[in-house]
């Protein structure tokens, strides 16, 4: 929902100006080797706004399998008509997979498999996006890793396969009665081998200063999210996801927490934008 960046690099750069967010994930508390995201992303426009630059960090760990997204972003905007914008992003970086198999409880004692681990193991990759908006909606198409890459855990070849996946997300933003502005968006993604994932939301914000909002993942969970305006231009957000599919039964839910600070320039403040 606010870690647009991290989907689709056209992101970079669209803000008016400086954004930094800090994200944590944790995925189904309460079972073993659960997920769990940390990200990192910082972006800017540059050149009169036509470019923008972003750096993003994601670690990711589930089990004993952690991976770290280390990537450069860069999106280069034009104006196809008055009042809409059309950037075209690239992201290059590394990949780094490890997996550390004595953090495994195994089933016998003394199993020289799981005595020790594995080096990291590093792989270049590319992304492309494009992203398309006005001041009231917005439309997305990217692949945030073009190449598929496969690693391995040092016993066996292929084992951790990192596959390409498509996003497509979209919102609206409607201007309603006093203070209040309601937007509804959708995420989609796809990947070889799964069904396609769909996100359905609903935020709303009240007087420039609280978001909250309901969301539905198709088959899987639902959430509950808001976001406060605690200084200027920072905002701290909570979200807080129940699973509806057969883990259901095994886990606590998913909590994600959010940091997010906008460094705007003078003329923009008055009245940020909704995504």
């Amino acid at each position: 929902m606010y870690n647009t960046m991290a989907v689709n690099p056209a992101y970079t750069g669209t803000i008016d100006g400086v954004s930094f967010l800090l994200l944590s994930r944790h995925q189904w508390v309460g079972f073993d080797g659960a997920p769990q995201t940390q990200t990192l992303t910082i972006h800017s426009p540059i050149d009169e706004k036509h470019i923008g630059l972003g750096l993003s960090y994601i670690k990711d760990k589930i089990g004993p399998v952690s991976s770290d997204d280390i990537y450069l972003n860069y999106s280069f905007k034009i104006t196809p008509h008055e009042g809409a914008t059309l950037s075209f992003g690239l992201k290059t970086g590394l990949t780094g997979r490890r997996v550390d198999l004595g953090s495994v409880d195994p089933l016998f004692d003394h199993d020289p498999t799981f005595n020790a681990s594995e080096p990291s193991s590093w792989k270049a990759n590319l992304g492309a996006g494009l992203y398309y908006f006005t001041e009231n909606y917005y439309i997305g198409l990217s692949v945030p890793k073009l190449r598929s890459h496969y690693f391995t855990d040092g016993y066996e070849k292929d084992q951790h396969i990192q596959k390409m996946h498509w996003f497509i997300i979209g919102g609206y933003v409607l201007d309603l009665y006093d203070e209040w502005k309601l937007k509804p968006s959708v995420l989609a993604k796809y990947v070889e081998g799964s069904p396609i994932s769909i996100d359905i939301n609903f935020n709303a914000m009240y007087n420039e200063k609280i978001v909250g909002g309901i969301s539905h993942r198709f088959g899987d969970s639902f959430g509950c999210m808001m976001k406060f305006r605690i200084y200027d231009n920072i905002w701290a957000g909570y979200a807080y996801d129940f699973t509806i599919n057969p883990m259901k039964s095994h886990n606590n839910g998913t909590h994600e927490v959010l940091l997010l600070f906008d460094l705007l320039r003078v003329e923009e403040v008055t009245s940020p934008r909704f995504f």
